[in-house]
């Protein structure tokens, strides 16, 4: 080993600069979009077709076609100056002049242009898979970490392949014959040190990873293309005596390849869609598309057909400091990588991930997720990721056309977090996740043929969303809610930042995209008080009050709650027992943040609470000067402004404030908005009110009650006022638990969309098939269109009161859009 560390250190300290510059010189010179995951199981009856196109979109759209993009998912053989890359022997892929022994490669994207080639995958010798890939092998297991990440050392990487290297470099690198005499020179007994192999080589390597990724780059005026390796630089190319690394200052028609369209490749592995688009015109966009909305008065030609989730967390993988939530909704290596093994996050059996032993309360679990998903995900196992792309596109084909992503973080909990890899700083934790949201949607581009061809697209303003949606996507709205919003906290009354702080951060997040924000979120910040004051749960108030103490080193201060903000007879807040202890209240109780003196029990806690035989008391604190400033700038920058978490007294201040200004703000999930008539104040206005997505007469009763609040005149789509629901999936709340029996899942499977255009058979995700009635009741997002089908079919409710609710549901992407649109057009 000590020979080794010299060689290294030699190679090193003579190539550092010459390989750097090899790696510039490999770069695409094209877009920087980032990497992750796709592909499918098929629906029965759909044999080794392509994955159905997106609604009103094509696989692998052409707009790209003849360009580095449009090879995504698709079978092709490759050669250059006569020599096709042939299957693998021995573990070595070869060459071949005939044309019917050329090895056939499943082009999977990782990222924009760049593609893991596959020719084989299968599932007989291992639990996971074992890969067939094009790429550099890592035999002793010195470059690559064991997520498939390259950690090595370039230097002596590429040193390291010796003869595959053909590096006769130009007069400014004459160092070609130098690497190869140090290349062969780590021959160390034939190559091995001890019994391990430590030269790589080309190869067929056996799982996805870094040295097996190339960037395809065009050669201008022809249909001939360079591959790249993305570790090394060096390019792909071929000889007499098999395939060879060159550097990319030597381009010629050894290296340059032609790519044909093959037959019978394996298909990458993939959450299934399994779903049929039964008709040729594709899912419906349009209200008047749809036969249960023709002939109603007053529906247009471009009212939207379909409904919004106003609150969802699909970047929460990365909050708190990251590695709480395991999982990802994507992956540039795949399914296989996303949603793999939580043992990483959660130790053996689940043991030490404490956050889902608390918050699930089911004791430790299985951390196998592909391809078993033993135990995981269930409606209730509320640390594992459950918006895996391909679940939120089933969703979308069941008519979701526009998601709210809700970037999300807490400060406190970030910094208390044993396992965290991200900074706690408040806006760097919400830019990192921005960079994720644009990097899932590049990788859903690269997935169907290229920049922005993808069904998932982040849109700024009304008029973008409903482009987006008349092309068959999604629109995704993304929005903020954190305890201390642009790192405005404040400490015993003192603010954390001043008014040029807001303007300058929130200049930056608009220009990022962020369009929603919440003002404030569970405890007091700079801006006002926040919600502790829900009346139901065992000591929520408490636990929220205790928490404030901890980050704003002072009590929350109680008073009689202000006309017009109080309970009504024997209300109480929506969804209060099924939020009361969420992630962040759970750890109040879990993590001795002050030692003795922070009570070790709900009981404890909820003995301090001030409120005890009083009835129901409010935050004292309203809307700072600062929270004034606050609303006043989003208003000015046509932002939109989330009531919910906030005291009832800033909420009716912020009301006051939009009222005047024909301004309308949103309840995006349910009882954390206050009371009743404050959301119906909301909906006055021309504001969205929405609640959880539910069980069947609970969903029912919900949809029909925000459906129906009432509304201005010009946000009803015909006779409805549109309810959306608010999944706060990974937020992080338990999804909804359906009740049912086997007879129920014959009843419901397969079944058709409201618009009758698509049928559903039940999901599967690897080998696990996902029904609503096995437990695990909604266990990911991808079986929210079976919960408005078993809604639809199940429920108890009277059918007008159904179809009602239904049609709510159906027509809320359009209320949510008239609604921003009527932000946009208010005066300032």
């Amino acid at each position: 080993m000590a020979n080794l560390a010299r060689r290294r250190l030699l190679v090193s300290a003579v190539f550092t600069s010459s390989l750097l510059l090899l790696s510039a010189c490999g770069g695409d010179g094209g877009d920087s979009s980032p990497a992750v995951n796709q592909n499918s199981e098929q629906p029965p009856g759909a044999g080794n077709s392509a994955p159905p196109a997106p609604p009103g979109q094509t696989t692998n759209a052409y707009a790209y076609e003849n360009t580095r993009f449009a090879f995504a998912n698709g079978c092709y053989s490759l050669q250059a100056d006569g020599l096709y890359v042939s299957e693998p022997t021995g573990g070595q892929y070869g060459v071949t002049a005939n044309a019917s022994d050329a090895a056939r490669f499943t082009m999977r994207p990782t990222e924009l242009g760049s593609y893991l080639m596959m020719s084989d995958f299968s599932r007989e010798d291992t639990q996971v898979g074992q890969f067939e890939l094009l790429g550099i092998s890592d035999p002793a297991g010195e470059f690559l970490d064991t997520g498939g990440h390259f950690i090595g050392e370039l230097s002596y990487l590429v040193s390291g392949l010796g003869d595959t290297v053909n590096l006769v470099l130009d007069p400014i690198l004459p160092l070609g014959g130098i690497l190869r005499q140090l290349g062969e020179s780590l021959d160390f007994a034939g190559g091995q040190l001890g019994n391990v192999d430590v030269l790589p080589r080309l190869a067929a390597v056996d799982r996805p990873n870094d040295l097996a990724v190339w960037k395809l780059n065009k050669h201008e005026g022809t249909d001939q293309y360079t591959m790249t390796s993305a570790v090394t630089g060096l390019l792909l190319g071929t000889s007499q005596e098999g395939l060879t690394l060159t550097s990319p200052s030597l381009r010629n028609a050894s290296n340059t390849f032609t790519f044909t369209e093959a037959e019978g490749c394996t298909e990458y592995p993939e959450a299934g869609l399994n779903l049929e688009v039964a008709d040729n015109r594709g899912p419906a966009i349009y209200l008047k598309e749809v036969d249960r909305f023709k002939g109603i008065k007053g529906i247009d030609n471009d009212d939207i057909f379909g409904y919004v989730d106003t609150h969802s967390h699909i970047s929460a993988y990365e909050f708190i400091g990251g590695r709480i939530n395991y999982g990802a909704p994507f992956h540039k290596f795949g399914v296989t990588h996303a949603l793999e093994n939580c043992e990483v996050a959660h130790g053996p059996w689940g043991t030490t991930g404490f956050l889902e032993l608390v918050t699930s309360g089911t004791g430790p679990h299985d951390t196998q997720g592909w391809p078993t998903f033993n135990d995981w995900p269930r409606y209730n196992s509320l640390q594992h990721h459950q918006s895996y792309y391909r679940w939120l596109e089933r969703a979308h084909y069941s008519g979701m056309k526009i998601l709210v992503n809700h970037l999300v973080h807490n400060e406190v909990l970030c910094g208390i977090n044993p396992q965290k890899q991200n900074d706690c700083d408040p806006m760097e934790a919400i830019l990192l996740q921005i960079q994720r949201m644009y990097e899932m949607q590049n990788y859903i581009d690269a997935q169907h043929g290229g920049p922005g061809e993808g069904w998932f697209q982040i849109v700024t303003s009304p008029a973008q969303a409903r482009e987006v949606i008349g092309e068959g996507k999604m629109a995704v709205v993304l929005g903020i809610e954190m305890s201390k919003v642009m790192r405005c906290g404040e400490f015993m009354g003192v603010p954390e930042c001043t008014a040029q702080d807001i303007v300058e951060r929130l200049d930056q997040l608009y220009q990022l995209g962020v369009r929603n924000m919440f003002p404030v979120h569970k405890f007091d910040n700079a801006f006002g008080g926040h919600l502790p004051d829900l009346s139901s749960g065992v000591g929520i108030g408490a636990v929220l009050y205790g928490g404030n103490l901890l980050e704003t080193g002072h009590l929350v201060e109680f008073e009689e709650c202000p006309e017009g903000t109080e309970y009504v007879g024997d209300e109480t807040d929506q969804n209060a027992d099924m939020q009361a202890f969420g992630i962040l209240d759970q750890l109040l109780f879990q993590i001795d943040y002050l030692g003795d003196r922070f009570p070790e029990t709900p009981e404890e806690l909820k003995a301090l609470d001030p409120r005890q035989g009083t009835g129901h008391l409010c935050n004292r604190r309203g809307l700072t000067d600062l929270g004034d400033f606050l609303i006043q700038e989003l208003v000015r920058r046509k932002m939109m402004i989330e009531t919910d978490h906030i005291s009832r007294k800033a909420a009716a201040r912020i009301l006051d404030i939009t009222e005047k200004l024909g301004y309308p703000v949103i309840n995006s999930h349910g009882g954390w908005g206050g009371t009743e008539a404050l959301r119906d104040r909301i909906a006055a206005q021309g504001g969205i009110t929405a609640s959880f997505g539910g069980v069947r007469e609970n969903w029912v009763d919900r949809l029909v009650q925000d459906g129906n609040r009432p509304r201005p005149d010009d946000q009803k789509v015909g006779p409805f006022g549109g309810a959306g629901f608010a999944s706060d999936v990974n937020g992080i709340a338990q999804l909804a638990n359906n009740p049912g029996s086997a007879e129920d899942e014959v009843r419901l499977y397969p079944f058709t969309s409201v618009d009758g255009r698509v049928i559903f058979h039940k999901q599967k995700t690897g080998d696990r098939e996902f029904g609503l009635y096995d437990g695990r009741g909604v266990a990911h997002y991808g079986l929210y269109p079976d919960q408005i089908a078993d809604m639809m079919l199940h429920s108890d409710r009277p059918k007008e009161l159904i179809d009602d609710a239904v049609n709510q549901l159906f027509t809320s992407a359009e209320a949510y859009l008239r609604m921003w649109e009527r932000i946009e057009n208010a005066p300032l």
